[in-house]
């Protein structure tokens, strides 16, 4: 395996007091080390180990090896030309030569137990174990773009639930750091090695992208520690990108929560319409979600950064993890949660509270349906949610979180003037009145509507009118005598009042 002069210089430092050029190439093109005495050996990619200060090489050679002088000082000429190492006087070229051919053995034994790993299609994590054991002993892991932790050596992420980052409010923190940094979300276009700088929520990395079809699926990153997070391991890093990237195109990564049965029963309910519930209602049960039990479904839309950055399984990942006895699927790209309301140890306030600030800090959407018994709603449960979310955002688009129980009364008024205008299902003579309201040639139509509200008290009709209560005698006698309602009968005030509505949701509309 060739080494690159500044990798070199990386361990020489380690072990002896030496100055070097600052030009020195990260580019791993040098073979094993030579001794030499003359520069009669003009040849490209070898680490010339000299001990004379008179040695030389022409720069377009230097440029592709490397020459270190042991024991000497070279002439000022040659210390300032690139890739040149200068040691202290009291080492000896053979002890440094001897030195940099264990350097070479040392990444070439690495080497061959990567390609024995791949032979024996060993997992990713042993790639990485024997990565630590030789050559980087940073932290290091393997991420999806979805911030699926496919392996990891030296950190947490490996632990979390389900093995997706984003899965606790700390880590969560991490996400969205991520996720909002346009230095990370530029990163999924670069080729190579490249350093990610960090922000206050995510460390610095030195990265490689894994592309599948032209477009990055996965990233393999180490973060502080030992070695330097840059250019100096970067083609290290590359070239264990290679045997990664080889394993997951065998499918050596297994995906967790492929065969999640509850999972699959929720994913087989929103996309098949005729499931069999019955089925359904005994592979639950046997999973202890019983019919007895009340449940309660959540749409959490995707954001636009979401999309992007495919954080969508880590914010289901979240939500399982925040709310006890829950089931979160990706379902037509955003997020869809089942609660067991009755198993779940918290209260439903608790869960729009502790729900509340990540959707809002998170910058995402949320519909929530109604509690209802059984399990034979899921699928209404989520139609529920769905028109929470895309109702609730035209009632109040500031809102982040939408309930069903708000937007009931709007869905019902809307449904009405599906297939017929307002004017044709509204009161008949009341718009004789509101087209005089119209013209302001009258205030009966208010007045009617103020009436109405009060629940017929004349009283607090004349307050909230600034009128005394004859003139609101009178305007009442007059609005009688155009539309000959009867008060006291509860249909015909309930389609006066919907009346009112339904000519209001037009004129906004």
């Amino acid at each position: 395996m060739k080494l690159s002069a500044r990798l070199i210089t990386y361990y020489l430092r380690k072990k002896y007091h030496i100055t070097a050029s600052e030009d020195l190439s990260p580019e791993p093109c040098l073979h094993y080390p030579m001794i030499c005495r003359d520069s009669s050996h003009e040849l490209y990619n070898i680490i010339y180990v000299v001990d004379v200060p008179m040695f030389t090489l022409p720069e377009h050679i230097l440029k592709r090896s490397m020459l270190i002088f042991v024991g000497v000082q070279p002439s000022d000429s040659i210390r300032n030309k690139p890739n040149v190492c200068v040691l202290s006087r009291d080492v000896s070229a053979g002890e440094v030569f001897l030195y940099l051919q264990g350097l070479f053995d040392l990444y070439a034994s690495w080497d061959e137990e990567l390609v024995r790993s791949r032979l024996d299609n060993r997992p990713i994590q042993n790639l990485l174990e024997i990565t630590e054991q030789h050559i980087i002993s940073n932290p290091m892991t393997l991420m999806g773009m979805d911030f699926t932790v496919i392996a990891s050596r030296g950190t947490s992420y490996g632990e979390l639930r389900n093995s997706v980052l984003g899965t606790n409010e700390v880590t969560f923190d991490l996400v969205n750091a991520l996720k909002n940094d346009p230095n990370y979300e530029s990163a999924a276009t670069v080729d190579g090695y490249f350093t990610f700088p960090g922000n206050h929520n995510a460390p610095p990395m030195l990265c490689v992208n894994i592309k599948r079809s032209q477009k990055t699926a996965f990233r393999l990153f180490i973060t502080p520690g030992e070695v330097p997070l840059d250019a100096t391991f970067g083609f290290v890093l590359e070239h264990l990108v290679s045997f990664v990237a080889h394993a997951l195109s065998t499918n050596t990564a297994v995906n967790r929560d492929s065969s999640h049965s509850m999972h699959q029963i929720f994913h087989n309910i929103l996309s098949d319409p005729s499931a069999d519930y019955v089925q359904v209602s005994q592979q639950l049960s046997a999973l202890g979600w019983l019919s007895a039990h009340s449940y309660r479904c959540i749409l959490v839309e995707a954001g636009v950064l979401d999309a992007k950055n495919l954080t969508l399984r880590s914010i289901c990942s979240y939500i399982e993890n925040a709310i006890p006895a829950s089931c979160a699927i990706e379902h037509r790209g955003n997020a869809v949660v089942f609660i067991n309301v009755t198993l779940c140890t918290l209260t439903e306030n608790e869960i729009s509270q502790r729900l509340a600030g990540f959707i809002r800090d998170s910058m995402l959407n949320a519909g929530y349906s109604r509690t209802l018994l059984g399990h034979f709603n899921f699928q209404r449960q989520y139609v529920q949610a769905s028109l929470s979310l895309s109702v609730g955002r035209r009632q109040n688009p500031s809102r982040w979180i939408h309930h069903f129980n708000d937007i009931a009364l709007t869905y019902i008024l809307e449904q009405t003037t599906k297939r017929l205008p307002a004017y044709m299902l509204a009161h008949e003579k009341l718009l004789t009145l509101k087209n005089m309201a119209d013209s302001g040639n009258s205030p009966l139509y208010h007045t009617l509507r103020v009436y109405l509200e009060n629940h017929l008290n004349l009283t607090k009709t004349s307050e909230d009118l600034f009128i005394h209560r004859s003139t609101l005698l009178y305007r009442l006698e007059k609005i009688h005598n155009a539309i000959h309602c009867d008060y006291n009968n509860p249909e015909e005030l309930l389609y006066l009042m919907l009346s009112f509505r339904i000519l209001d949701q037009e004129k906004d509309s």
